[in-house]
């Protein structure tokens, strides 16, 4: 006879996992609330870039669900047009706490409720860690970096690699709009693809450009644009990260891996679909458990 209380293991723990996801799906990781990160939002340096890329004064961190609603307002008005890319490129950064306060592992590294998954994952690393062994995932899930943009987006916290592929997944997803990624030394941006062509985007800083990286290096009033942006910000220090050398474009911002993939995580992508999977294929052992007891 099938002992009792297994049953109840492959009843319980599968709802429990379910529920936790279930919870996550309706009431994601959102940080907006937290006094550290609306101090920062807040932050003379942060209300500088406000100032220049909008003209107006906030004090409270744009919501998830008001940001949605605007891209969409705004993609319905312009449609594919630098226009639209420009306004959106600044509602992103209205959207998220500056990364100077809100990159910290106390935010990013990756919850239970986010993914269970992952998060046994980083806590085997940080097990493996503390014994002194190198991390195997080089700390991905301590300052964790989502490609899906609903995620990213809701959690409210930033740096600039995380918002350019969370932004070129929204672009792309919502709207259609085909991207690259471009890794630079010391910061990353995208650029949009529309109409055959390519306009810098820098959604960490709000920030647009009318021109691709390419015609960015073979021009001389474009790079003026670019030093006069970050130098209004007090960012001058990034604009030699659009010097040509060591940046490279990249197709794909992941976490599927595919040939020139910016940020590849098949963990991330795998788990997605088995934190669901897992539980339901026990939770219906269980079930079938129990009318086999039942029969005996």
């Amino acid at each position: 006879m099938i002992n009792k209380n297994i049953i109840k293991i492959f009843i319980i723990f599968p709802l429990i996992l379910l529920s936790v996801n279930t919870f996550n799906f309706f009431f994601p990781k959102d940080y907006r609330s937290d006094p550290h990160l609306i101090k920062g939002y807040n932050s003379k340096e942060n209300q500088k870039i406000i100032n220049y890329i909008s003209n107006q004064k906030r004090n409270e961190i744009l919501k998830f669900e008001e940001a949605i609603k605007k891209f969409d307002k705004l993609y319905s008005l312009h449609g594919e047009t630098f226009k639209f890319l420009k306004e959106a490129s600044i509602i992103y950064f209205l959207s998220t706490a500056p990364q100077e306060y809100s990159w910290k592992k106390k935010y990013t590294k990756i919850k239970f409720q986010e993914n269970w998954i992952l998060y046994l994952v980083r806590k085997f690393d940080e097990v493996r860690i503390n014994f002194g062994f190198d991390s195997i995932y080089n700390n991905a899930y301590d300052y964790y970096q989502s490609s899906d943009y609903k995620f990213a987006l809701k959690r409210g916290i930033s740096i600039c690699s995380q918002d350019a592929i969370s932004f070129a997944n929204l672009i792309k997803r919502k709207y259609n709009i085909d991207y690259d990624i471009i890794g630079m030394d010391g910061h990353v941006v995208l650029q949009a693809n529309i109409k055959d062509k390519n306009y810098i985007l820098d959604p960490n800083k709000g920030l647009a450009f009318k021109f691709s990286i390419d015609e960015y290096y073979h021009n001389t009033e474009n790079q003026l644009k670019i030093k006069e942006a970050y130098t209004s910000i007090g960012h001058p220090n990034l604009i030699n990260s659009f010097d040509p050398e060591g940046n490279r474009k990249f197709n794909y911002t992941g976490p599927k891996v595919k040939e020139n993939t910016y940020n590849p995580d098949a963990l991330t992508y795998y788990s997605s679909f088995m934190k669901w999977l897992i539980p339901i294929f026990f939770l219906l052992v269980g079930i079938y458990l129990i009318q086999k007891r039942k029969k005996l």
